[in-house]
């Protein structure tokens, strides 16, 4: 199992990099492939669901240490995640006339989407910080 979520991971990490290139690729491939991110990021929320349905508890503890600040950033890359996939939508320059809708872009969505992906940056690598440990481990059984 582990070994399947590393490459998920891996993948996810991977589009995720692609996808907060959007002068590289350009604003059509970058629209497209991020509708293809969506798949491993749901797909990485599904195979630790366990884990984030098990945070109401933990709430009610007192959190302290590494957990409580993983749940903090955890809940604040999912939310900024989600801003910027939604703000992004509503930002379509090409996606969603191609899609078949008549749309013209608000420029606040597009504003809202630029701030809220420059977030991520800094909170993905923090939550790749957080479980550089676990990412090691499994590195090297895979390489085993």
């Amino acid at each position: 199992m582990n070994r399947s979520l590393f490459l998920l991971d891996a993948i996810l990490l991977i589009s995720f990099v692609i996808v907060m290139l959007p002068n590289t690729t350009g604003v059509a491939l970058h629209e497209w492939i991020s509708y293809l991110f969506l798949f491993p990021f749901l797909l990485h929320l599904l195979f630790h669901w366990t884990w984030i349905v098990k945070i109401p508890n933990r709430l009610y503890r007192s959190l302290t240490g590494d957990v409580g600040f993983n749940i903090v950033i955890d809940g604040l890359l999912y939310l900024t995640m989600v801003f910027a996939i939604v703000s992004g939508i509503l930002a379509s320059e090409v996606s969603l006339r191609a899609l078949g809708f008549d749309f013209t872009p608000d420029p606040f969505w597009s504003v809202t989407h630029h701030k809220f992906s420059n977030l991520l940056f800094p909170l993905v690598g923090v939550h790749l910080a957080m479980h550089w440990e676990w990412i090691i481990r499994v590195a090297k059984q895979i390489a085993r």
